[in-house]
């Protein structure tokens, strides 16, 4: 009765937040979904009882499905996904590779609270309940991508999801163990570059594809294979697109002469290589993996002059025509674990990196700005024996960042960043109970090198949470959190116009850290026919930190300055960092539906939705938030074959923050085929699939390029993937 009531109130409240308009087209599939969503419910309520009468929900026809637990690698205690008190998702190698692969933010982005900032098809950062940028922390197995993709939305994240053995999305409170900075969320994408076991032969993967809607030709390789006390990896991928079609207009009011039918400059080569090896025996392992990322790509959505640059989504690109960025960089990582190594503790763990990045725009006047971050990046992390029922991680990271900037666009000067992190984790394991309690200080210094000004924050976090396992494959979890966030670099010392947003930017070196409260509540049913989760959250940050226009005119008018940060009222909207207090709440939902599961044929049903709002304490609301959404699919297999058709219902968002524009809703709707079958050893299937298949004109909300540079139109894809 406790769990329908609560469901219950849940939905009613939903509704009452998302306040369908039933005479408008797009409510249609939101109805149809949330009936979908109800008959779930209903299901669970009647499987409730079905179970307290030793009934079964499944049919005699179809077998009753368990589910093999997963494991998080982000968890320094490697717990499963069910045994984590706090909102998880994990995307599986197998789940990967039917998504948009064209960067990470695309591969994550109909995963609950999850959505993409794009700019052009090659960047694409994810966005977490509403969150983006710095605040979200993307990790390559562990350690950060360290490269300059938080400095501008126009840059790309240095990380290939098309690699990925799985993807793990931390929404809560754990983030904490990961850095003050990733108060929004962590993206982790593993690919195992590093071995941590012997392969008993060599075993590898062979891929490749073409896309019609930018000539997208992508081809990679992975190999693993071992010898004695040592295993070694290999992998590489090349893609090269042309620019990619869109249904009308880039523009949405185009300018005379503008071409129809093509996204300008929305050209993409990417070229990765990744080495690894490893010595491993019983007592652990230690390894090695150097990786070589380099990706030429165009700036679509440029601008020569500088009258609609905002703050907002409508924020477009002062690049030239024919803009372009060179990203070259070249990484080392080490990875090692030792088991048993002093009394009273169980493993260490060691995780370091380095990266040498190199990032290029320039336009076509040969002018341009080179940025290059040197970065490192380590964790140590120490699990001591289990102390009664208590299993516990004491761990230390360090990060040493020096970025260097030069030409027309560098508002950000040279600047140093040092960090200095201690955490802890401890989690009992009582039973139907499992509680978490964790906290994080950290020390974060800061120089601009042209004055030798120095900033520096210490800064702590607590959180705890707890799952409650009352009945079998049912939990509730819930947590709590308080963490501080020091501000960014640029956030602190930029000074200069930032052409990506046509925006004149100026940093604060007084800025406080941000403090944020949060709350998340979770229910969710695991295991059987019905798979369920329901999650609410809410998250208060105090001191958060955004940019604000300003007026010292008096004219009631957005001050616009010229490159020099002259008054200039064609100029550049100045922006200044600033602080108010700012308050999130949202919902998401999802249900996974096994309709049919006997030795022939499987069919699957997947219904979720997902909600956010973001407004500032003064009044106002956030910019760039998601939309409310909702999605579908029916996942098919039968034998040899697999089929599956999705679609994703996206409204439109009224909700804008100043000067920011409304951004019309779309129909999302893709359809894949497979046909796998053995040749030899190996296992091969032969794939196609068609996205945008309604041709919607579809533009994010939550892209600076969002009325200049819309999603992709109607594609077709085949390709090839063999496993052996």
């Amino acid at each position: 009765m406790f769990i329908v009531l609560f469901v219950s109130s849940s939905i009613i409240e939903l509704f009452r937040l998302f306040k369908f308009d039933s005479g408008k087209p797009e409510a249609l599939t939101g109805l149809i979904v949330f009936a979908g969503l109800l008959v779930s419910f209903c299901a669970c309520a009647r499987e409730v009882s079905e179970v307290s009468d030793g009934m079964a929900f499944e049919s005699a026809a179809t077998e009753s499905i368990s589910l093999q637990p997963i494991v998080v690698t982000a968890d320094p205690l490697s717990g499963t996904q069910a045994d984590i008190p706090k909102p998880v998702s994990i995307l599986q190698r197998e789940r990967i590779q039917t998504r948009d692969l064209r960067n990470v933010g695309e591969a994550v982005s109909q995963e609950l609270g999850v959505s993409s900032s794009d700019f052009g098809p090659a960047v694409g950062r994810p966005i977490i309940r509403g969150l983006g940028g710095g605040r979200v922390r993307v990790l390559e197995d562990g350690v950060g991508t360290m490269d300059v993709s938080t400095v501008s939305p126009d840059h790309a994240v240095a990380v290939e999801a098309l690699f990925a053995d799985q993807v793990e999305i931390f929404r809560g409170p754990s983030t904490l163990l990961y850095g003050s900075g990733a108060s929004g969320g962590v993206v982790n994408v593993v690919n195992q570059r590093i071995p941590d076991h012997i392969p008993n032969e060599m075993e590898g993967d062979l891929y490749g594809h073409y896309s019609s809607v930018a000539d997208d030709f992508t081809g990679a390789f992975r190999l693993n294979a071992g010898a004695g006390h040592f295993a070694w990896h290999l992998d590489g991928m090349k893609r090269h697109t042309g620019n990619y079609s869109i249904p009308g207009f880039a523009q949405i009011e185009p300018e005379p002469g503008a071409k129809k039918g093509v996204l300008e400059n929305s050209d993409v080569r990417t070229t990765n290589f990744s080495s690894g090896l490893s010595y491993i025996d019983e007592r652990g392992f230690f390894g090695v993996a150097v990786s070589r990322f380099v990706n030429h790509y165009g700036v679509p959505g440029h601008d020569h002059g500088h009258d609609e640059g905002l703050h907002g989504d409508d924020a477009v690109s002062g690049h030239e025509e024919g803009a372009r960025i060179r990203q070259k960089q070249t990484r080392f990582d080490m990875k090692g674990a030792l088991n048993q190594p002093l009394p009273g503790l169980q493993k260490i763990k060691i995780r370091w990196g380095y990266n040498d990045h190199a990032h290029r725009e320039s336009g076509d006047d040969g002018n341009g700005t080179l940025l290059l971050n040197r970065e490192w990046d380590g964790r140590l992390e120490m699990l001591h024996q289990p102390l009664s029922n208590w299993r516990g991680v004491l761990g230390l990271q360090y990060q040493n960042r020096n970025l260097s900037t030069a030409g027309e666009e560098a508002f950000v000067p040279d600047s140093h960043l040092d960090s200095l992190g201690v955490f802890l984790l401890e989690k009992l394991d009582a039973g139907r109970w499992i509680i978490e309690v964790g906290g994080r200080f950290e020390h974060q210094w800061t120089e601009r090198k042209n004055d030798a000004f120095e900033v520096s924050h210490d800064i702590f976090s607590i959180s705890s949470g707890a799952t409650w396992k009352f009945q079998e494959n049912y939990s509730l979890g819930g947590s709590l959190s308080y963490a501080l966030r020091a501000p960014a670099l640029e956030e602190l010392y930029s000074n200069g116009p930032h052409l990506a947003t046509n925006t004149f930017e100026v940093g604060r070196t007084t800025l406080s850290p941000e403090k944020t409260s949060s709350i998340d509540l979770s229910l969710s049913k695991q295991n059987g026919n019905l798979n369920w989760t329901l999650n609410l959250f809410a998250k208060q940050i105090g001191d958060f930190i955004f940019l604000r226009e300003s007026d010292l005119t008096g004219d009631r008018l957005p001050d616009r300055v010229d490159i020099k940060g002259v008054l200039d009222k064609d100029g550049l909207l100045l922006l200044n960092y600033d602080q108010s207090n700012a308050n999130f709440i949202g919902a998401e939902f999802e249900t996974i539906i096994h309709l049919l599961n006997n030795r022939r044929s499987k069919l699957d049903l997947r219904l979720w939705t997902d909600y956010v709002r973001g407004r500032l304490s003064t009044g106002g609301y956030l910019p760039r938030i998601t939309p409310l959404r909702f999605g579908g699919a029916l996942d098919y297999t039968y034998g040899p074959w697999r089929g599956k058709v999705d679609m994703m219902q996206v409204y439109k968002q009224t909700d804008t923050a100043s000067l920011e524009t409304a951004t019309a809703g779309y129909t999302m709707l893709n359809v894949q085929l497979d046909y796998g079958f053995d040749w030899g050893e190996m296992n091969c299937s032969l794939f196609v699939r068609g996205s945008n298949l309604l041709n919607e004109e579809a533009r994010r909300h939550t892209s600076f390029l969002k009325d200049r540079a819309p999603l992709p139109g109607r594609s077709g894809l085949a390709g090839v993937r063999v496993n052996f």
